[in-house]
């Protein structure tokens, strides 16, 4: 049989509750083994079982880990002083003095006789409970109830079902932004993009908090996209359309040189001219269907040829102006394409916004409570400080140590944290 493989350097490190540790790794590498080695540890010092409350992420693993730990005190009770002192010796890092030989002994009952024994929890069940103790200092309703993934998805789609069917008092923005995705997109993509939306409602309400809100969230899209506020398609054409945004005497003088090459030359001239003969606004209109074809693709890639040697030979500088002008053209797709995406990001971010907000007021009316609810509110109410220090004093008064295993750091700096 092989031997059981010593603990790691870190592993003995993380089981020490007399320092603050932060344990990222791999499933099945120890991490449940280090957090109960370090419960033992805690109650080997003189931490008493209803001062320790351990956070799990799953009850199967708050369940184990209270097995794990019944398991180890249960066989120090009743292990004689070898087994008991070769256990202890592999716990401490070195041989067990009496008084810790007597502690473990009595450790199983001390847990078994406390209230609540050692308290291990889901990080859902103990931020219920918290929430349940601290309300008003929450903001939220005292008689409030928590519910279930599959309620929470019956309420979202209710939400939905209110603001697609006109029964929600939205502005007519939000219609609007409705009609523009369901414009782009078929009805099996745009179920898809609504389903997206309701999956990824925590990062979105993320967002939204970071960015002050829509407004903000928005001016992020635009500057990552390389765009101002008030850039639209609209305005884009426009200033790709204006007087002075082109080399208006150079293309005149391109379009002179094609006059002298193959049909093929002569037909581009004749583009040229007549698309800078327009007005701005016209030239602004008729940009993407008459004027952008002389240089791209109709996959927007950049035409190989833009004049041929006999129109070359006419005017050797009339290639430089016409790749400059393509250059210019292909650079106005990409702006095109990117003012394209913010708006529709637009549209979806604030259908997104009215869908979160629809779905947290009919919460609120029914004094109900999501998961994702427990977590944010009671990281808020811990996180507070200020008006709600006391809540952090009040806890203080029950609980020595907290151990968080696979969950979140809540931050505070009285807890132990494994995670």
């Amino acid at each position: 049989m092989s031997k059981k493989p010593a603990h790691t350097a870190a592993q003995v490190a993380a089981a020490d509750p007399g320092q603050s540790v932060w344990v990222s790794a791999n499933a099945g590498t120890g991490k449940t083994h280090v957090l109960i080695e370090r419960i033992l540890r805690l109650l080997l010092s003189g931490t008493a079982p209803g001062k320790i409350l351990c956070l799990t992420f799953t009850k199967a693993a708050a369940a184990e880990v209270a097995n794990r730990l019944s398991t180890r005190l249960g066989h120090w009770s009743a292990a004689d002083d070898k087994k008991l002192d070769k256990a202890l010796k592999a716990l401490l890092g070195k041989p067990p003095s009496g008084e810790e030989r007597a502690l473990a002994r009595r450790l199983f009952a001390a847990t078994l006789e406390a209230p609540e024994g050692i308290r291990v929890r889901t990080i859902h069940s103990f931020a219920e409970s918290l929430l349940g103790r601290f309300p008003v200092e929450a903001g939220i309703a005292p008689h409030f109830t928590v519910i279930d993934d599959r309620r929470a998805a019956e309420i979202r789609a209710e939400a939905q079902g209110r603001l697609f069917g006109g029964g929600s008092h939205e502005p007519a923005a939000v219609t609007a932004a409705l009609a523009q995705l369901a414009g782009l997109v078929n009805q099996d993509q745009f179920a898809g993009i609504m389903k997206e939306l309701d999956s990824k409602r925590g990062e979105l309400r993320r967002l939204l908090d970071r960015h002050g809100g829509l407004e903000g969230l928005n001016t992020a899209v635009r500057k990552e996209l390389g765009l101002g506020p008030e850039d639209t398609r609209e305005t884009v054409l426009a200033g790709a359309g204006a007087d002075g945004a082109f080399d208006q005497p150079g293309l005149m003088r391109a379009a002179t040189a094609l006059d002298e090459g193959t049909q093929g030359d002569q037909d581009r001239a004749a583009e040229i001219r007549a698309w800078l003969s327009l007005d701005p606004a016209k030239r602004a209109e008729s940009l993407e269907a008459r004027y952008l074809p002389i240089f791209l693709t109709g996959e927007q890639k950049p035409r190989k040829t833009l004049i041929t040697k006999g129109a070359k030979a006419a005017d050797p500088k009339a290639e430089g102006i016409l790749l400059v002008e393509q250059e210019r053209i292909q650079a106005l797709t990409g702006i095109l394409k990117a003012a394209a995406m913010a708006e529709a990001t637009e549209s979806l971010l604030l259908v997104g916004e009215a869908l979160l907000r629809a779905y947290d007021d009919m919460k609120r009316a029914r004094a109900l409570l999501d998961y994702d609810d427990l977590i944010e509110k009671a990281g808020d109410l811990l996180g507070g400080g200020g008006g709600v220090s006391w809540v952090h004093y009040k806890l203080d008064g029950g609980i020595d140590h907290i151990l968080v295993d696979e969950a979140q750091d809540t931050g505070s700096p009285q807890w132990d944290v494994i995670a």
